[in-house]
């Protein structure tokens, strides 16, 4: 049964919601993939600012509420917005996957530690009722509730899409964090390996919110850090966070690496011009994603790289000089996955999982104890069935 899913993402950098329209098809095991149409709904100034407010552990609760509801009617405006653009009726969408928007992470540090926790925002009855389509939501719950780290979620989509029995791979997505799947030729989702490598545009944003006074939110195409030179002692200094030697399983966020982390590195590099902070910063990001693969790999192997560092040929360059590649990295989009959006397909592809009763955690991934299904089902009408 051929299926219409639109998938929904806010990612760390919280710079706007990013939403597919889905064609699913086949399988668990060999699923068939179109993308219809996709878009980026930027968040306004205000709005923006809301939901960085809400990273504070400080946000007070009803403020949070609210946010809450404001979310879920963001999402809902990008699906109508995606919708109309495509041309396609919302009683033609069978299920919609939202991830919503994390505001805290806190997985286990170890297995002494017992439950994490964690919340992503965005009401899912709200974009059921505006949408018309039930929903899927709270993809992370449910992992943390048995021990585990509730992230990374896409490595199931990367065992799924984008394994090979010819080459051993590495699909790299840098977004505000960066997290990679590791794909040797003989992998199966009880041997598969992905964990957060550590920051990614978290901190060349952040740094670049620092510089400019809050003028800009972003170093476009890594410009400014072309212009200056890597400042060894400033990097090895960076590379002693505790983090980076933690093994997997293992994920982490804006609690680590955010603004505060980021107002440090500034500090840090007190003197230092802006230019080569940023291109210190760049070689940084590079070093621990380089360091997370090797620590995985004892063969050459390809690279597969998706999200918005990708589109960063200053980060990309640090990155491929360091590793051992059987030939140029690769973006998803070469794959049929488009870079931009490959999350929000991931989201979509999991909701459609979902309501085939199909589990997606992967405890030797996360570290829970059990394999679980990973998401809250809200539908739009009393008394509908999953698919």
């Amino acid at each position: 049964m051929t299926v219409l899913a639109i998938g929904l993402m806010s990612g760390t950098s919280a710079d706007g919601i990013d939403a597919a329209l889905v064609e699913i098809d086949g399988d668990a095991a060999k699923p068939s993939l179109k993308l219809v149409h996709a878009l980026v709904e930027p968040y306004s100034e205000e709005e923006r600012r809301q939901i960085f407010a809400a990273f504070s552990p400080d946000y007070e609760a009803h403020k949070l509420g609210r946010l809450n509801w404001d979310m879920g009617r963001w999402l809902a405006r990008a699906v109508d917005h995606l919708l109309s653009e495509a041309d396609v009726a919302s009683e033609h969408v069978q299920i919609i996957g939202s991830h919503g928007q994390t505001i805290a992470h806190y997985p286990p540090v170890s297995s002494r530690d017992g439950m994490g926790y964690g919340l992503q925002i965005g009401e899912p009855a709200v974009i059921a009722q505006l949408t018309h389509i039930d929903v899927v939501s709270d993809f992370r719950a449910a992992d943390m509730a048995v021990y585990g780290q509730g992230a990374p979620l896409i490595p199931y989509f990367d065992y799924a899409l984008l394994r090979s029995k010819d080459e051993p791979r590495i699909v790299l997505n840098i977004g505000g964090i960066a997290n990679i799947t590791v794909l040797p030729t003989d992998v199966t989702p009880d041997s598969l390996v992905g964990f957060d490598t550590g920051p990614g545009n978290m901190v060349l944003d952040g740094l670049m919110e620092i510089i400019s006074g809050g003028t800009r939110h972003f170093d476009q195409d890594g410009a400014l850090a072309a212009q200056g030179t890597v400042q060894k002692p400033l990097l090895d200094r960076w590379m002693h966070h505790p983090y980076f030697s933690m093994k997997p399983p293992k994920s982490t966020g804006r609690e680590l690496f955010g603004l505060a982390h980021c107002t440090q590195m500034a500090r840090e590099a007190n003197g230092v011009s802006f230019p080569d902070l940023l291109r210190t910063a760049s070689a940084w990001v590079a070093e621990t994603i380089a360091q997370g693969i090797v620590s995985q790999m004892t063969e050459d192997f390809a690279l597969i790289a998706s999200g918005g560092g990708a589109l960063n040929p200053v980060l990309m360059t640090e990155l491929a000089a360091r590793l051992p590649l059987v030939r140029p990295w690769e973006s998803a989009a070469h794959y049929g996955i488009p870079s931009d959006y490959k999350e929000a397909i991931a989201f979509a592809f999991f909701a459609w999982l979902f309501a085939k009763g199909h589990a997606t955690g992967l405890p030797h991934t996360t570290g829970a104890i059990r394999s679980v299904m990973q998401g809250s089902w809200t539908p739009y009408r009393p008394g509908t069935k999953l698919y």
